[in-house]
């Protein structure tokens, strides 16, 4: 038994001393040991890479300010020709409206016939056949009552 107590003992300090080891080394590269040969490249690259980091940051950081001015710009010219747009519409609706019942009153203060009305409203010249039903028959009618004045529902208006 003492013999294998030794053994694990030797197994041990064998196992500490390699640890050692193993840290004596890895504070050589590390830096905490370090030497200014190895250092200084580091501290370099450390350096560049920074500036490069700051002056990547400061450029998106531009581009994202002007993007978001442009955007700005686009939704401004947006919404200004749509304002355009719908306040000429609007004013094209009242013209329309305004021109319909001038119309609308002109058609109705005429002193025609009911039916000289009716025949200014249908168009005569569309087909005579429409499907299976034929119109010419009605139209020949609403013709021969225009003009007359005493036919049923002839009133002047």
């Amino acid at each position: 038994m003492a013999n294998d107590y030794s053994s694990s003992d030797e197994l041990s300090d064998r196992q500490s001393s390699g640890a050692e080891r193993s840290h004596a080394g890895g504070a050589h590269r590390t830096g905490a040991g370090a030497t200014s040969d190895s250092s200084e490249p580091i501290r370099k690259w450390q350096e560049r890479r920074e500036a490069e980091i700051a002056e990547r940051d400061e450029s998106e950081a531009a581009a994202t300010q002007r993007l978001q001015a442009e955007a700005i710009k686009h939704i401004d010219d947006f919404y200004e020709v749509y304002s355009k747009k719908k306040q000429q519409q609007v004013e094209q609706a009242r013209r329309e409206a305004e021109e319909f019942l001038q119309q609308r009153d002109t058609f109705f203060d005429q002193d025609n016939t009911v039916w000289d009305r009716v025949l200014q409203l249908i168009n005569t010249e569309d087909a005579d056949v429409l499907g299976d039903r034929d119109r010419s028959k009605f139209k020949d009618i609403l013709l021969r009552l225009k003009g007359q004045e005493h036919v049923p529902g002839a009133a002047r208006g």
